[in-house]
């Protein structure tokens, strides 16, 4: 039989490996959990053209991500409905990405929305909140705004805006 002495050694040395143990699998788990990817969007899907039909571009954020594929649906057999693979944001976003979003394509039509994202608030540290520093600025917003309208123009494409998402007051 061990030494009381030892035998207490050897169960904290025991219950502290235990410890470690558990607390790195938990990390484990949860590095694991964030990694497992989601499925992929069904609205970033690449879509086939259809020989003849006139090509869509859909430019806005998660609320056009939302009736992207009933969009599709509806214009079947009419016309070929894309968008990036991605939540485009507010206009600062897309005065930086919209190149890649237009460019070296032919486009008969580009619907696009921003401001909902530009009227979000934030904080100093860069968290979402109530009240705030708005992401950007109404003055920016506006010429954000200009500049995306007079580069898509250059695309020539048919240009529609969606208005922006109402937001209550409160």
């Amino acid at each position: 039989n061990a030494h009381p002495a030892m035998s207490k050694h050897y169960t904290a040395v025991v219950v502290l490996l235990l410890t470690f143990v558990v607390q790195n699998l938990a990390i484990t788990a949860q590095e694991t959990k964030a990694k497992a990817k989601r499925p992929p969007n069904p609205a970033y899907a690449p879509v086939q053209d259809v020989a003849g039909l006139p090509r869509v571009l859909i430019i806005g954020d998660s609320i056009s991500i939302g009736y992207q594929i009933p969009l599709r649906e509806i214009l079947k057999d009419k016309a070929n409905v894309h968008r990036p693979a991605t939540n485009c944001g507010p206009t600062k976003r897309g005065i930086e990405q919209l190149e890649e979003w237009v460019s070296n394509r032919k486009w008969d039509v580009i619907h696009f929305n921003f401001g909902i994202n530009d009227m979000r608030h934030f904080d100093k540290e860069g968290k979402p909140v109530d009240r705030g520093q708005r992401q950007v600025s109404a003055e920016d917003y506006e010429k954000n705004l200009e500049e995306l309208v007079m580069r898509m123009k250059i695309a020539g494409a048919k240009l529609i805006f969606a208005t922006t998402t109402p937001v209550p007051q409160s």
